[in-house]
């Protein structure tokens, strides 16, 4: 069997709003019939999610409360892209903000779609080395805790389901992949 894309044959905006915005698109299917599908609006940007790690081979890792579940999460430092910014930029400017950090060496390891049957917003996993710090401008509506964890430490809390943020596992799972830094040193 051959996949064929849909087509679009309109866009109706739903929801205007800084932080999200919601479009529905009338499309048509393979096999010719027609049907809405809500989405959020093709992105302009992307986001970074940041693998930094330290000389004692520790990763790190924040806490932060996220509302819509109403819970206090793990997650990696990052966010979204500014226009006309590179990944690397983007990456150097999150770990200041939310960090406090700059690093001397990045790479882009991957990338991944993290809601692809409503958005075609892409996050670009970049690892962070040879840290120094840096203060960066506050995110007035972040409240994070940082914390730097033994990378042996790492399987057992994705296996005792401490992680539920599928950024946080993807990214993980990503790194271990191309066997960067084996999550079983120090």
């Amino acid at each position: 069997m051959t996949i064929h894309p849909w087509q679009t044959l309109s866009r109706k905006e739903l929801l205007q709003h800084p932080r999200l915005h919601i479009v529905e698109d009338e499309v048509r299917l393979p096999d010719g019939k027609t049907t809405q599908y809500v989405r959020q609006a093709p992105a302009k940007v992307h986001t970074v999610g940041i693998i930094a790690i330290n000389d004692n081979h520790e990763l790190l890792l924040q806490r932060e409360y996220s509302y819509p579940p109403n819970k206090v999460m793990w997650q990696l430092p990052g966010g979204g892209m500014l226009e006309g910014e590179s990944v690397i930029e983007a990456a150097k400017r999150e770990l200041s903000e939310e960090c406090d950090l700059t690093a001397n060496a990045c790479e882009i390891i991957g990338s991944f779609y993290y809601d692809n049957r409503r958005s075609d917003g892409k996050q670009y996993i970049v690892v962070c080395t040879d840290l120094s710090p840096l203060r960066g401008q506050k995110d007035a509506e972040e409240f994070l805790e940082n914390h730097w964890v033994p990378f042996a430490k790492l399987p057992a809390m994705i296996q005792a389901n401490e992680f539920e943020n599928v950024n946080l596992l993807a990214a993980l799972n990503i790194w271990f992949c191309k066997n960067r830094l084996a999550p079983d040193s120090k």
